[in-house]
């Protein structure tokens, strides 16, 4: 298998800034992917569909959608004469399409600790369709339960999720069960 943990850290690693700098994480992966399949083309060296496929890693444990640099992936991955499925790729059936209703999302959060949380779970429901719904762009937590581990103010919960408001993209991320779901807005579904 190709998926090197090092590799793809730093990747993430190294556009984690990007953000910072209005450049698009989402873009710049898929052109750098389509860059790496390019020079294979030219020079034929094995090593570019490594990087490629670490790229491609990258992108999706970055909360991308499969189906938007899926074209790009099918190249890369075909001239490794293998499939996405083969792979057993951590997107593979993780990306569940939910319409952003109140019912959906109480669903998607689960049973919610009555005292140990970041807000009441419906004002976590009602944050998360109005982020939505207004566009807000960015990646928002939140959680509930015990705190699991802390590093650098970032911490980890017993529940954990996480909400990715994109331009073209709403990404909900339950981390515990490492599962992605794409949040449709009702004018989208």
């Amino acid at each position: 298998m190709l998926y090197n943990t090092v590799e793809i850290a730093a990747i993430k690693l190294a556009l984690q800034n990007m953000e910072h700098q209005e450049q698009k994480c989402k873009t710049v992966l898929l052109g750098s992917i389509r860059w790496l399949r390019e020079t294979y083309e030219r020079t034929r060296d094995e090593v570019f569909l490594k990087k490629a496929v670490w790229h491609i890693y990258a992108y999706l444990e970055m909360g991308f959608l499969y189906e938007y640099g899926k074209e790009e992936f099918t190249y890369v991955l075909s001239y490794l004469h293998t499939s996405a499925d083969e792979m057993n790729p951590p997107w593979k059936n993780h990306y569940k399409k939910i319409r952003a209703s109140k019912m959906q999302i109480c669903k998607l959060l689960g049973s919610w600790n009555p005292k140990l949380h970041c807000m009441k779970i419906g004002d976590a429901v009602n944050d998360i369709i109005e982020k939505i719904n207004s566009g807000k762009v960015g990646e928002y937590t939140y959680h509930c339960g015990k705190q699991i581990q802390e590093e650098r103010g970032e911490g980890l919960w017993e529940h954990t999720f996480r909400l990715y408001v994109r331009e073209d993209e709403n990404v909900f991320y339950d981390v515990r069960n490492n599962l992605y779901y794409e949040l449709e807005t009702p004018a989208k579904s």
